[in-house]
């Protein structure tokens, strides 16, 4: 039987995200400004976007090109996750419950009550 292997490319991602100085940004403006390429091919050439490239022009002829954050590195800072506190001076009361069933049968809990215990309690009772 023969068979036929391809073999295809895998399939590129999201090309990284590169991240321009001031400096850059203004040169490229610049070389765009200058009118001998449209903005298209300046933008093409310097691998920038050329919508980026109008914004960058726009801002430069404003004066706040400079002005644009220039990229950072994230700093991490070490935290703690801590439960709630819990609130003081709220008094615990105890619980009374008094439950009469047929028969004459009473059934008083008092305190803490775990309700799974006290549901077996009831249906153990209700099926006497």
């Amino acid at each position: 039987m023969d068979t036929k292997q391809a073999v295809v490319p895998a399939k590129r991602g999201t090309p990284e995200r590169r991240y321009r100085t001031n400096a850059e940004k203004r040169r490229i403006v610049e070389e765009a400004l200058a009118g001998e390429a449209s903005v298209a091919e300046v933008a093409r050439r310097n691998g920038v976007n050329a919508n980026l490239l109008f914004n960058w022009r726009k801002l430069y002829r404003q004066g706040l090109l400079d002005q644009c954050r220039e990229p950072t590195s994230a700093t991490l800072v070490p935290v703690r996750v801590t439960p709630p506190p819990r609130p003081e001076g709220l008094a615990v009361r105890p619980g009374h419950i008094e439950i009469e069933l047929p028969g004459e049968i009473r059934l008083r809990v008092h305190g803490r009550v775990d309700g799974e215990v006290l549901a077996e309690v009831l249906a153990a009772l209700g099926q006497r």
